[in-house]
């Protein structure tokens, strides 16, 4: 079964799931996902998989650097959580106003800031 993520959220779930997953562990999980499922929630996106080696334990990613997806002026952010063998990606728009419902299909762009948190 082809997973549903497009080319930049699978750019993203690498950087975010980096201390995680290896990518080549993170293309494993794609390409033997039980299950898959995309929601357009009227506000962003949520994209699932499912696979046993995630795992049952909640874990929420959205950093330690600040990604964003950027197009047609829309700016969108995102949280990878990993629970229940489920793995979701959130896309939310940074703004608040909502991302379009055609958002996932454009050329966007993923953009990478490091923040200047200290840990």
């Amino acid at each position: 079964m082809p997973h549903p993520f497009k080319e930049y959220e699978v750019e993203v779930l690498k950087l975010l799931l980096a201390g995680e997953f290896s990518e080549n562990a993170l293309l494993q999980l794609f390409e033997g996902a039980s299950a898959s499922h995309v929601e357009y929630t009227g506000y962003g996106f949520n994209v699932s998989i499912e696979h046993s080696a995630i795992g049952k334990d909640r874990r929420v990613y959205s950093g330690p650097t600040t990604l964003s997806g950027r197009f047609g002026g829309q700016t969108a952010g995102f949280v990878a959580f990993l629970e229940s063998d489920k793995l979701t990606l959130e896309t939310f728009p940074w703004d608040g106003e909502a991302l379009s419902a055609t958002f996932r299909e454009s050329d966007v762009q993923v953009v990478r800031e490091v923040t200047n948190e200290r840990v």
